[in-house]
């Protein structure tokens, strides 16, 4: 597992960790000084995550379908950006 920082452009920083075993997420852990509210929607996408196939579509999916299916207020980052930290976090490019 890689932890990593990513510095949103004209946004706030994000950090991941994320451990892939089989090709699929097993652990991921978020932080950075970046705002969501409810706060603790970020453990619910961390859950969400575990499970999903480390490919760039499926990553992609599940965080924005995790996004697109609660009222979630991001202030500073975009769902993007946490599909860009966490495959960082997992070494693909």
């Amino acid at each position: 597992m890689g932890r990593v920082e990513f510095k949103v452009p004209g946004g706030k920083l994000i950090a991941a960790e994320a451990e892939a075993e089989g090709g699929r997420i097993v652990r991921v852990k978020i932080t950075g000084d970046f705002f969501m509210h409810p706060e603790e929607a970020i453990e619910d996408l961390e859950g969400s995550l575990t499970g999903v196939p480390v490919d760039e579509g499926s990553l992609e999916e599940a965080v924005n379908g995790f996004f697109g299916g609660r009222s979630i207020e991001l202030i500073g980052v975009a769902s993007g950006d946490f599909v860009h930290v966490i495959r960082m976090s997992l070494g693909l490019p």
